[in-house]
């Protein structure tokens, strides 16, 4: 039922808005909810039509006073004012007009909304333009929906890549921050709502036509994005017919660059000063193409007691991205003599001398698509001016696909020549500055020793698959009953089942060397020649002279490096031929034992989720001059899962003479075998709510919301892919095994739970402005953490232990904070200056012994060590929560202009307990992006404009934690483009 309708029947708190701002309402062409049909009585719907007729000459004249920015914020507040819980809000009036580029950047103006922007929680060397993920208030457990159905992006997550759907689909965004019994579940934190648009939202023709040409200071690119809308609506039968149709298509080409230093240790036991053992450089050129289309069909009868509605909306994205870097973390140097430290003992400049073992050029393509396309059809019916029944279908199919490629070279030690070059190395704020040197006594210059190919040799190979698919098929049923009482005005029963059936294919990181000084072979050359192993490397292609730009930070000399031909990674047919060569070279995915296709067994995992969910709630409301109302429910949920996966067992390539010296019963468990297996796991629960709403004087909202929740785990933390390994020691042909272990999922995993409550103060002044406080509290169990349990595991009749490092649930905690939002536009002032207005809101987070939501190292551990969660150190906050953040926009609107200018900004927090490459805890520093657009209106159908963001191009720096006491130390700063995008809109 919409928020609209559920007004104009009881009467209600939201209905006591001003009548302008009403009237308002009916002028926006983009409303949030598909079109209700009646549920007032005959009378009230004719005295509603009447009021509509008198206003009608107003309401067109506030329609020309009140368009673009303006516009879109009072729906926002409107939406905000009516709703049923604790919700925030982003409309869209026109099509292509969020307030940003993509829908993720759009939510961070959001309070209590934070982004990610790093390409991979425990992957901060690798940074991502646009943004990767959500925390709200604090938790990333969000739950997605479009138009108030579940949907999802077929990776190992549970809900949606906002950064893949186009902005130009959605109409309106909702922010739920608590909820009500007709909410699906899934959301501790909230669940974010995008809807899409409606003909009959508008009820008139609607032509709409948004062009774009993107460019990144960076990128150095021109690219080209549009976007077109067609909606009408016919009389047809005594009814009505509405039709719309949309498409998108982005083109965006951004890159970053960024300077890093390597794994920081302290120089001599207790000496308190840490330097870097090396340094890098590095830089990712990517670019992204984003198509949509929707379609929805509507039909209404003429006295608005059936309606039907069928949507399709579709979003499929394409990202490339190709990096250089100039890096490796396992090369290692040691300071020079003169080397400083500032006053907590942390490298600030010097040179590092003799880095060696590893360090070179890479090169690294990947290739994504992630493709949703959602369907349903609504029916809405009133049988009765009491009885009202909404049914529901919905079918969601979505893929993802992911080759990830990557080259390593390597600077070659020459026979009797020196070893290692130097890296001077300057950190005292602002970016760092890196220069890489020859290595002490080379005969060649700096920039000749660094663009000579015989310096180089072909190290390593790397390839990763994914190829993921999944579906989902819902049915929803609701009645809602009016009751004809001075208190009690309406009863809302329903039930909801789906089974989502998913597939993922996730391949490990396949690394393997090519050649290496450890082998034996011989190291092949950059310069080409074979190695004693007769094959020669420089069959794989010409590789490129590249012109190595990274700003301020210095780099290889001259800017000029030798690096891996970037076909060789963006071909996987290439990278193949090349470096899969069995016997000579690395192993290839698809030739290792028990392989299917690219994949062990263990590494495609199927997940079938049924979930049932019914649901009970009453709606008050009192006829007093304060009103008082809200509603009350109970949500009962029950879910059935099952879990497709295997083991693996460990292949010992030793040597028979080496192979004999371990026990038996080790050699026969680990035989390579391999067994495809399935788990299945219930849980149920009844989610209570309570919603309280009460008008303390006009326009003074105080709201009050208790619920209980719970966070479905990401699909990924539920695989059963247990892929054991062996560590072995080999010394003097003599094997020792050390352990066996592997890391998994936990298909038994259970959902977390919260208890959440929501206090909040509203005031709404003016149609378009308000000023709100809310507080917020949340009492958390069975958290998402990891363990390294030691467990029994048998095969081939031999039981040995293994160490399973695996998601676990673990402990109890609580999160608090504030929200403070702030809006007003300044009609008051004179002249120009009445055009004016500014948004503005604060959020503060207080988490309270909240245990860590993510993978950990893997490790020996028991079943007693669940209670602790090791990390790495004990005094880490919660990831992905920063305590303070806020925005600040600037806004000015007038007949013919709109400028905005937006800042949006947060401290720093954890990214990560354990970096992928070192192992290190790794903080973001706090950081604030500056945006903003200017729009000519020249006529009432043409519009111009420019938008610019990261208008500052200021660093995001990380930072690694050292020791237990907390020291952190640089570990890399990242820049990016500054992008403009020239827009013109046209309005028939």
């Amino acid at each position: 039922m919409s928020i609209d309708s559920k007004r104009r029947r009881q009467g209600g708190l939201a209905g006591r808005s001003r009548s302008r701002r009403a009237l308002l309402a009916l002028c926006i062409s983009a409303a949030l909810h598909a079109p209700v049909w009646a549920q007032e009585t005959t009378a009230e719907a004719e005295a509603e039509k009447a009021k509509e007729a008198e206003s009608e000459e107003v309401t067109t004249l506030d329609a020309i006073e009140v368009t673009g920015i303006r516009a879109s914020l009072i729906r926002a507040q409107d939406m905000k004012r009516d709703a049923d819980t604790h919700i925030d809000a982003i409309s869209a009036v026109d099509i292509s007009a969020l307030p940003d580029v993509s829908v993720l950047e759009a939510l961070q103006r959001i309070p209590g909304i934070s982004i990610e922007r790093f390409a991979a929680k425990d992957d901060p060397d690798h940074f991502s333009t646009e943004g990767s993920g959500v925390t709200l208030r604090g938790l990333p457990n969000t739950r997605s929906e479009f138009n108030g159905r579940d949907t999802f992006s077929a990776n190992s997550g549970r809900g949606l890549s906002f950064q893949d759907v186009p902005p130009e689909l959605i109409g309106s965004v909702e922010v739920f921050k608590n909820q009500t019994a007709d909410m699906v579940e899934g959301g501790i934190s909230g669940t974010i709502n995008l809807n899409t648009r409606k003909p009959l939202d508008s009820g008139s023709r609607l032509l709409q036509f948004t062009g774009q040409a993107n460019y990144g200071d960076l990128a150095s690119e021109v690219t080209p994005s549009f976007s077109g809308l067609f909606s009408n609506v016919w009389d047809v039968g005594g009814g009505r017919f509405g039709l719309l149709a949309s498409l998108s298509h982005s083109d965006l080409d951004f890159r970053s660059d960024g300077a890093q230093f390597g794994a920081h240790v302290e120089q001599g036991q207790g000496s308190g000063l840490y330097a870097p053992i090396n340094a890098g450089i590095r830089t990712t050129s990517t670019n992204r193409k984003r198509d949509g289309a929707s379609l929805a069909l509507q039909y209404q009868n003429a006295d608005r007691t059936f309606d039907i509605t069928g949507e399709y909306v579709r979003s499929d994205s394409d990202s490339k991205w190709v990096e250089y870097a100039f890096f490796s973390d396992d090369a290692g140097g040691t300071p020079g003599p003169g080397s400083v430290y500032d006053s907590q003992g942390r490298f600030v400049s010097g040179t590092l001398q003799g880095v060696a073992s590893g360090l070179g050029p890479q090169t690294r393509g990947s290739d994504g698509n992630t493709l949703l396309e959602d369907y349903s059809v609504t029916m809405n019916f009133r049988p009765t001016d009491r009885l009202t029944l909404k049914a529901e279908l919905q079918y969601v199919e979505s893929t993802t696909d992911i080759v990830d490629l990557s080259v390593f070279g390597a600077l070659a030690n020459q026979a009797g020549g020196p070893s290692g070059v130097n890296i001077d190395l300057v950190r005292r704020g602002g970016a760092p500055r890196i220069d890489f040197r020859a290595p002490t006594g080379s005969s060649q210059t700096d920039a000749a020793y660094f663009t000579d190919p015989n310096n180089y040799f072909w190290r390593a190979a790397m390839d990763h698959i994914e190829e993921s698919e999944g579906d989902a098929l819902a049915f929803r049923f609701d009645a809602d009953y009016a009751l004809d009482g001075d208190f009690f005005r309406g009863v809302e029963t329903g039930f909801r089942t789906s089974e989502r059936d998913q597939t993922t294919r996730w391949s490990t990181y396949n690394w393997g060397n090519l050649s290496e000084a450890w082998t034996g072979n011989g190291l092949a050359s950059f310069a080409g020649g074979p190695t004693s192993t007769g094959f020669s490397l420089n069959q794989a292609g010409p590789f490129g002279f590249r012109s190595f730009h990274n700003g301020n930070v210095g780099g290889l000399p001259g800017g000029i490096g030798l690096f891996p031909n970037p076909g060789l990674v963006t071909n996987y047919n290439t990278f193949r031929q090349s470096f899969d060569v069995p016997g000579v070279l690395r192993g290839s995915l698809s030739g290792r034992p028990g392989a299917d296709g690219f994949y062990l067994p263990a590494e495609i995992n199927g997940t079938n989720e049924q979930n049932d969910a019914l649901y009970v709630r009453l709606n008050f409301e009192n006829d007093a001059e304060r009103r008082f109302g809200g509603n009350i429910g109970l949500r009962y949920v029950r879910l059935d899962t099952r879990v497709d996966g295997g083991i693996t067992f460990p292949t010992l390539n030793l040597p028979p003479n080496v192979l004999a010296t371990l026990p038996p019963d080790v050699v026969a468990f680990a035989n390579g075998a391999s067994s495809s297996e399935a788990a299945r796991s219930s849980y149920d629960t009844f989610l209570p709510s309570l919603n309280l709403k009460y008008e303390l004087a006009p326009d003074m909202l105080l709201r009050f919301g208790a619920s209980k929740a719970v966070a479905l785990p990401d699909l990924g933390n539920l695989r059963y892919n247990y892929n054991i390994s062996a560590d072995i020691t080999t010394v003097n042909d003599v094997a020792t095994l050390n352990r066996f272990f592997q890391s998994s999922g936990n298909p038994f995993l259970k959902p977390m739970e919260s208890n959440n409550f929501d206090l909040s103060l509203e005031y709404y002044f003016d149609e378009s402005d308000f000023v709100a406080l809310g507080f917020f509290y949340k009492d958390i169990k069975n958290f998402f953490s990891n363990n390294t349990v030691e467990t029994p595991v048998t095969n081939n009749g031999v039981t040995q232990i293994v160490d399973i490092d695996q998601p676990i649930n673990i402990g109890e905690a609580s999160i608090s904070g504030f929200e403070f939002s702030y809006q007003q536009f300044f009609d008051e002032l004179p002249g120009i200056w009445g055009g004016l207005g500014v948004q503005f809101n604060y959020t503060y987070l207080n988490p309270s012994d909240v245990p860590q939501q993510n993978l950990r190292p893997v490790q020996s551990g028991s079943q007693d060590d669940a209670n602790r969660a090791a990390i790495p150190f004990d005094n880490l906050p919660l990831q992905g929560l920063s305590k303070n953040q806020f925005n600040l926009v600037g806004i000015f609107q007038n007949d013919k202009w709109e400028a905005r200018l937006a800042y949006n900004w947060r401290d720093d927090y954890l990214l990560t307990i354990r970096e992928v490459n070192i192992g290190l805890p790794t903080f973001a520093k706090d950081y604030g992006q500056l945006d903003g657009s200017l729009f000519y209106r020249i006529n009432d159908t043409w519009q111009l404009g420019l938008q610019g963001s990261n208008l500052l191009q200021d660093e995001v720096i990380t930072e690694n934690q050292v020791n237990p006491d907390g020291l952190r130390v640089f570990r890399s700063s990242f820049i990016f483009d500054t992008r403009y995008t020239f827009v013109i809109r046209g309005t028939f």
